[in-house]
C-alpha cells in the first residue's frame, strides 16, 4: 500500500471510520518514512446538514491542528450540484469528494489516496449489488488496493474501529443522515445486516470472506475473457474505429459463431466486458443488461436492445454490434474536382491523382487503392453516401447489381450501410470502398489516362 510514496492524501469526514484511519496512519507513517507534514487530510462540507455539517468541518480542522497535520477543506452545495450533473445526491457527493482528493494529490505531488472502507462496507456493498442484479464482479466487493487508492482498514469491522477509538479516548462525529433509513445503503446497514447477525453473529465476516473468494474467481475468469476477446471481437473497418478513451469505444463487433464456442460463463463475461468497454465504466451495468444483449445471439437480424450509457446492441447477420446512439454519422457528398486530397469528417481521406497510362504499368491490387480508366468517366463524379437506385456493373457483359443487394451479399450491417463511402457517377457506383470495384471502369488496352484513388481511413 505504501511502496514508492512519501505522502498520503486522506479523506476525513469526522466520522469514526475516517478518524480511526487518521489516528492509525499517524502512528504508522513514520515506519514508512512518511512525515506528518506529508499527510494531507481533506474534508468536504456537502452543505446538506447546515450547522451540523459546519460543526463536522470545525471538528476535522481542530483534530488535524492538534495532530500537526495539513488540513484542506472544500465546500459545495451537493444537492444543487447533483441537479446540474443529473445524478443522485449520494453519487454527486462521491464524485465531488474524489475530485477534491485528486486536486490535493496533484498540487502536492502525492501518489496515494487513503480511504476508510472496512468489512462492514464490503458486506453492505455485496448485498447492495446483489439486490441490484449484479454478476460475480459485483459480488467481489471492494479491493484493498486499486490503482492509487488504498484502504488500510478493510480488514477491520466497525466494532473494532469503535473499540479502538474508545481505547485511546478519541471522540468523533456522527452524521445524522447515516442514521436515516431513507437511503438504500442505510437500510442495509441498520435493518438487513443486524437481522443477518441475529442468524449468525459472524455474518459480516462470512460475507467479507465470500467477497474475497469471489474476487479470486473473477480474476481467473477475467483473464480467460481477455484472452478469448482477442479472437471474438472482430476488427472494424477503419472509418468506424475511433479512439478508445475515458469515454469508451464507439463501436464493438462480436462474432456470434466464435462466441458460441465458449463456455457459458465466459460468454456472459465477454458481453459484460464489451458493454463496459463501450461505456468506459462498469457502474449501472446489471445482469439484466448482460442477458438482454446475450439474447441477441438467438434473435433475427435487425433485432436491437438499448443498454445504459446510450449504447445500442443489435443483431446483424452473424454479429452483435454495439454502438453509441450519439455517434450516428450524417450523410455526405463531396464532388471530385481534379487532383488533390479529399477529407471526409469521421470517415477518412481520399487521395486522387490523374496521370498518363504507360505500357508496362501495373494495376494496383490493393484493397484501398484503385485505378480508374479516366476516359470511361462520363459526367461528374463524387464521394458520397449510398442513395436509393445505386447500382454497380459486375461483369464484362454490363450486368448490374443493386448496391443494396451487394451490401446484403457482403453482410454489411444495415446501420453502417447508411454512411458507407462510395465513388459514384450519378447512380452508377465506380467503387464501393473496400467491397467491390466496377467492371465498367477497369483499365484495358485502350486506356490513355488513369485516375488513381487511394483511401486512408480515419486514425489509420
Amino acid at each position: 500500500m505504501l511502496e514508492n510514496t512519501d505522502g498520503l492524501v486522506m479523506g476525513l469526514s469526522g466520522g469514526p471510520d475516517s478518524v480511526c484511519l487518521l489516528r492509525v496512519m499517524c502512528e504508522l507513517a513514520g515506519c514508512f518514512g512518511i512525515g506528518k507534514d506529508r499527510i494531507y487530510c481533506v474534508h468536504v462540507n456537502h452543505m446538506i446538514r447546515g450547522e451540523e455539517a459546519d460543526a463536522d468541518e470545525e471538528f476535522a480542522g481542530r483534530l488535524c491542528g492538534e495532530l500537526g497535520l495539513p488540513f484542506v477543506c472544500f465546500k459545495k452545495d451537493i444537492t444543487a450540484y447533483a441537479g446540474q450533473i443529473g445524478c443522485s445526491v449520494e453519487e454527486a457527493g462521491r464524485k465531488y469528494r474524489y475530485d477534491c482528493f485528486r486536486q490535493v494529490m496533484k498540487e502536492n505531488n502525492i501518489n496515494r489516496l487513503a480511504v476508510a472502507h472496512n468489512k462492514n462496507d464490503v458486506a453492505e456493498t455485496v448485498i447492495f449489488n446483489m439486490l441490484r442484479g449484479t454478476g460475480i464482479k459485483g459480488m467481489s466487493g471492494i479491493k484493498p488496493v486499486r490503482d492509487d487508492v488504498i484502504r488500510p482498514l478493510l480488514f477491520c469491522n466497525r466494532e473494532d474501529i469503535e473499540k479502538y477509538l474508545e481505547s485511546i479516548g478519541q471522540d468523533y462525529r456522527t452524521d445524522s443522515t447515516n442514521l436515516s433509513t431513507d437511503y438504500d445503503r442505510n437500510r442495509i446497514r441498520h435493518m438487513i445486516l443486524p437481522e443477518l447477525k441475529e442468524i449468525n453473529s459472524n455474518a459480516i465476516e462470512h460475507i467479507y470472506n465470500f467477497a474475497a473468494e469471489a474476487e479470486k474467481v473473477y480474476e481467473y475468469v477475467h483473464k480467460r475473457v481477455e484472452e478469448d476477446m482477442r479472437f471474438i471481437l472482430s476488427d472494424e473497418e477503419v472509418w468506424d474505429k475511433d479512439c478508445s478513451d475515458e469515454a469508451g469505444l464507439t463501436i464493438i463487433n462480436i462474432d456470434i459463431n466464435k462466441l458460441e464456442k465458449c463456455d457459458d460463463v465466459i460468454k456472459e463475461h465477454i458481453i459484460h466486458e464489451a458493454i463496459a468497454r463501450m461505456a468506459g465504466s462498469r457502474k449501472d451495468i446489471s445482469r439484466k443488461h448482460i442477458l438482454a444483449a446475450f439474447e441477441l445471439c438467438r434473435a433475427d437480424t435487425g433485432k436491437q436492445v438499448m443498454l445504459p450509457y446510450g449504447i445500442c446492441a443489435r443483431r446483424s447477420y452473424d454479429n452483435i454490434i454495439m454502438t453509441k446512439s450519439r455517434d450516428a454519422k450524417e450523410a455526405y457528398n463531396v464532388d471530385i474536382n481534379g487532383d488533390g486530397s479529399y477529407e471526409i469528417a469521421d470517415v477518412g481521406t481520399f487521395s486522387i491523382s490523374v496521370e498518363p497510362w504507360k505500357a508496362g504499368m501495373e494495376v494496383s491490387k490493393k484493397i484501398y487503392t484503385k485505378m480508374v480508366d479516366y476516359g470511361k468517366i462520363k459526367g461528374n463524379i463524387c464521394i458520397r453516401t449510398p442513395k436509393s437506385g445505386d447500382y454497380i456493373i459486375i461483369d464484362g457483359k454490363g450486368s448490374s447489381k443493386k448496391l443494396s443487394r451487394l451490401f446484403i451479399d457482403k453482410k454489411i450491417d444495415r446501420v453502417k450501410r447508411l454512411t458507407w463511402p462510395v465513388i459514384a457517377c450519378g447512380n452508377e457506383i465506380i467503387w464501393a470502398v473496400g467491397l467491390r470495384y466496377s467492371e465498367a471502369y477497369k483499365v484495358d488496352e485502350n486506356t490513355y489516362n488513369v485516375m488513381c484513388i487511394n483511401f486512408k481511413g480515419k486514425g489509420e
